[in-house]
């Protein structure tokens, strides 16, 4: 029996889950380390320029306006670890000292103050660069402007953004890579699950699933479900061989009862009412004996392993089990209608033709009188489809799983000739070929449908093996 594989594309779905989950991770880590150093720049920038404002300040107060002029001017000459600039206008904003053109018309108010503005060097050239500055109010309307260059911001943020842009790159191959085969290994743990209990399903109850020794949480988990497997293996076993044991036990002497039964009337002819009484001793046997093939049959259909199946022409059981039954339809007038076009399953020959025949024989054994049977046989590309419908008396749409339970019969008084095994045999025929098994009303009549799974190859030439082959 064939199983779906998981596509690739499921692996890079995870790879991709995880390289966006860790691409957010990435970007918010740098983000927020971004943010802390500018935060921590601008902190011990806003410190320097205080700290150089309140030196012009206290000169202010002890040597005046001059004081603070000449004070800015040596300022500029000696070199110094902060590039600090100056500028102090009178009210109109006339210059009166310092390395700014002109008073920035973005500042407007006393206080810290970021700004891009023009600044004359040492040697007389202008340069446009991004200040931060703190303004204070002299007395007389005076303006002093003391600031640091803030150039160091726009570098931190282009150093930011290019490594931003590197650790994405990186992170997001990386994550791919290993995202990839981190899901690939767990998506392939699911295929060895997934085909594992498809074999299992159809018959091979030694299926097991790989354990790699590793001892991760696959292998437990791999451990826990062959445990599970074990356990049913060994209840399924110990179940057919108590179910296949008592029945060869049972059917042996009851085989030889009827036996010396009809031994006893050739030798010892009797009275009418000793013969009715044999008849239906006969019919009591027959019924066990008929009881105990479908319990063998049923053992046998489920121990049916997949290696055992070959090509087989489902067209001619159809067929053969269409000529069994066309006398029996006929005597009751049952009209036999069958449409049957090739069709090869890769299966059981045995077990398809107890599946045919178990079908057929409830469909006339229900249908009235002068009704009406259908068989219908096709192969499209989706499988080989079986269909057989009946105008009988039909199930109730809430019955169609329990008839399948073995020894469950509609009938609940248990009058009419049947052991309840019927349609158990046909779901476990069906469920060992890894066919789906459908009933449904037809109104009137019950209709079943058996879907075989399509095949890959199979020659036309390949011919199934006798179908009465045990």
């Amino acid at each position: 029996m064939q199983t779906k594989r998981r596509p690739a594309s499921g692996a890079w779905r995870g790879a991709i889950w995880i390289t966006l989950i860790a691409l957010v991770t990435t970007g918010l880590a740098l983000t927020l380390q971004y943010l802390q150093t500018t935060r921590f720049i601008e902190a011990r920038r806003h410190a320097a320029v205080d700290d150089e404002a309140a030196g012009l300040l206290q000169r202010y107060r002890t040597a005046g306006l001059q004081g603070v002029r000449d004070a800015i001017r040596r300022q500029q000459d000696i070199p110094r670890i902060h590039e600090f600039f100056y500028l102090l206008t009178t009210g109109n904003g006339t210059p009166l000292a310092g390395n700014l053109l002109g008073w920035p018309p973005e500042v407007k108010a006393t206080g810290f103050h970021s700004f891009q503005t023009d600044v004359a060097n040492i040697n007389g050239q202008t340069n446009r660069r991004w200040f931060e500055a703190r303004a204070v109010q002299l007395d007389g309307g005076v303006r002093l402007l003391v600031g640091d260059f803030a150039d160091q911001r726009k570098e931190l943020r282009d150093r930011y953004l290019a490594a931003l842009g590197l650790s994405m790159l990186a992170t997001g191959l990386l994550g791919l890579a290993l995202g990839w085969i981190y899901s690939r290994r767990g998506l392939r743990f699911v295929d060895d699950v997934s085909d594992a209990g498809e074999k299992f399903l159809s018959g091979r109850l030694t299926e097991r699933l790989p354990v790699s020794g590793r001892g991760d949480e696959f292998d437990r988990l791999a451990e826990t479900i062959n445990r599970c497997f074990a356990e049913v293996e060994r209840l399924v076993d110990s179940l057919r061989a108590a179910t296949d044991g008592l029945a060869h036990d049972l059917k042996t002497p009851l085989t030889r009862i009827r036996a010396r039964l009809e031994l006893t009337d050739l030798e010892h002819p009797s009275s009418d009412a000793q013969q009715s009484a044999r008849d239906v001793i006969r019919q009591d046997l027959d019924t066990l004996l008929q009881l105990i093939n479908d319990m063998l049959s049923l053992a046998r259909a489920e121990a049916t392993p997949a290696a055992q199946f070959v090509p087989v022409n489902l067209d001619l059981i159809v067929g053969d089990a269409l000529e069994i039954y066309d006398p029996v339809a006929e005597e009751r007038g049952i009209d036999l209608d069958a449409e049957v076009g090739a069709a090869i399953v890769h299966g059981h020959a045995a077990l398809l033709a107890r599946l045919v025949a178990n079908l057929l024989d409830n469909a006339i054994k229900f249908s009235p009188d002068g009704g009406y049977v259908g068989v219908t046989l096709k192969s499209e590309p989706r499988g080989v489809t079986l269909v057989i419908a009946d105008h009988g008396p039909g199930i109730a749409a809430d019955q169609h799983d329990a008839v399948l339970r073995r020894f469950r019969r509609l009938d609940e008084s248990r009058t009419t000739a049947g052991s309840g095994l019927g349609l158990s045999i046909v779901d476990a025929v069906a469920r060992v070929h890894g066919a789906q098994l459908r009933l449904s009303n037809d109104e009137p009549g019950l209709r079943v449908e058996v879907q075989f799974p399509a095949q890959t190859e199979v020659s036309d030439s390949q011919t199934s093996p006798d179908p009465e082959e045990q």
